[in-house]
């Protein structure tokens, strides 16, 4: 399985470096330190970089797992991970920071049972992350003492999910699919208070620093159904329902140390997702296509800290895309060429105002050796929130990979 041995060292490296970037300055969003964190793009780098589209591709080299509907056109075992590095420059009351982060967001596998009718696939997806950290200069009263110091608050945690999914060609052109995601995640958010002034007679701070820690895990389990309709070389459609879930949590709180824990138990419910996506063929390698999702938030409840302000989260994503050609055209006449916008609204409000998203992208791709997968690229930039509005905005740039390795099944 050459295939397969390829990719392994690659994805070990991948790991190594997300390992190894733990200890920098790791960060997303301004906004991912309040209510549901920051939705995170677990698209591949070629659908980053025509835009996010995906949901009606339908294609056996270079196959997508937006819409799982799809994976009947599968002719061989189909290894993808995807990975992303981004630079972040966040601006908010207190100024400026720009931070870098990795993230591998994707990881999924996909198996035709039965050539061209059944397949399998699963995988691991992360769906919203909450990575930021925050260092204020404050000052505190107590009993007649003027206290100077610092407050650190930090958040971090990933809600994130297995997916396992069947997917059956029903005839000629329409396939449908059935998935089961094990979701688990956890939010850890911690408030530590330094008091750095006055001092006693030895120059060692007077009062002793402190420490909330909350934090909550969740478990659940959610199912999504999707359809396709079309073939790749005409107008294709895609798909997919998710219903809403609950998502069982426990919340640990602890001031000060392990003896003053305490635990409660409560239930997240997660309103239902719906995605759909057009695809036409303009020429004999041009296409162009466009995907839409909503989720239902302005239904979410079980935290009434994030209810009271979240909204439907939508998004909408439009691009067009060259297809590879194996015919030597010379140049970069061969490569692929992807170009897209995508726009979304977040699914909660800050500053009393909607929470905005708009990327631009671009992106190509290169083929392995005899047709058995790619290495796809993708270069995006992003505006999230205005500071007028919201009182804070991000500017992303983020550089997706992702690698597709293609094996022989039987």
């Amino acid at each position: 399985m050459r295939g397969v041995r390829f990719l392994l060292p690659i994805l070990v490296l991948v790991v190594l470096v997300q390992v190894g970037m733990t200890g920098a300055a790791r960060a997303q969003s301004v906004f991912a330190l309040t209510n549901l964190g920051q939705p995170i793009d677990s698209n591949d780098a070629r659908m980053m970089g025509r835009g996010g589209w995906g949901m009606a591709v339908h294609d056996s080299l270079n196959p997508g797992f937006l819409n799982v509907a799809s994976l009947t056109a599968l002719r061989h075992v189909a290894v993808k991970f995807t990975a992303y590095g981004e630079k972040n420059k966040t601006t908010d009351e207190h100024g400026s920071r720009t931070t870098h982060r990795t993230l591998i967001p994707d990881i999924r596998v996909g198996l035709p049972i039965i050539k061209g009718r059944l397949a399998f696939s699963t995988g691991i997806q992360v769906g919203r992350s909450f990575e930021y950290r925050t260092l204020t200069t404050m000052t505190w009263f107590s009993e007649g003492d003027t206290l100077n110091g610092e407050k650190q608050f930090r958040r971090e945690g990933t809600l994130w999910q297995i997916p396992t999914a069947l997917s059956l060609r029903l005839f000629k052109g329409v396939s449908v699919a059935g998935t089961i995601g094990l979701v688990n995640g956890t939010i850890r958010e911690t408030t530590d208070n330094f008091f750095l002034e006055p001092f006693n007679r030895i120059g060692n701070p007077l009062y002793l620093s402190n420490r909330r820690a909350q934090e909550d895990e969740f478990t659940g389990r959610m199912t999504t159904w999707s359809l396709h309709i079309g073939t790749e070389h005409g107008v294709a459609f895609g798909a997919s329902w998710t219903p809403a879930h609950d998502l069982d949590a426990e919340r640990k709180v602890s001031m000060g140390g392990v003896a003053e824990r305490i635990s409660s138990p409560w239930v997240l419910d997660i309103p239902e997702t719906y995605r759909a996506g057009l695809q036409v063929k303009l020429s004999r390698r041009w296409r162009m296509g466009g995907d839409a999702s909503l989720q239902k938030f302005g239904d979410f409840a079980g935290n009434d800290d994030w209810s009271d302000d979240t909204v439907d989260e939508y998004s909408m994503s439009f691009g067009l895309e060259r297809d590879l050609s194996f015919e030597r055209h010379g140049g970069m006449n061969n490569i692929p060429l992807r170009f897209g916008i995508k726009y979304r609204r977040w699914a909660y409000q800050v500053g009393g105002a909607d929470v905005e998203e708009e990327t631009a992208s671009l992106g190509t791709g290169f083929p392995f050796h005899n047709k058995m997968g790619m290495l796809d690229v993708a270069l995006s930039y992003s505006l999230i929130g205005d500071q007028s509005k919201n009182g804070m905005e991000s500017k992303v740039w983020r550089m997706t990979f992702s690698v597709t390795g293609l094996e022989n099944w039987w």
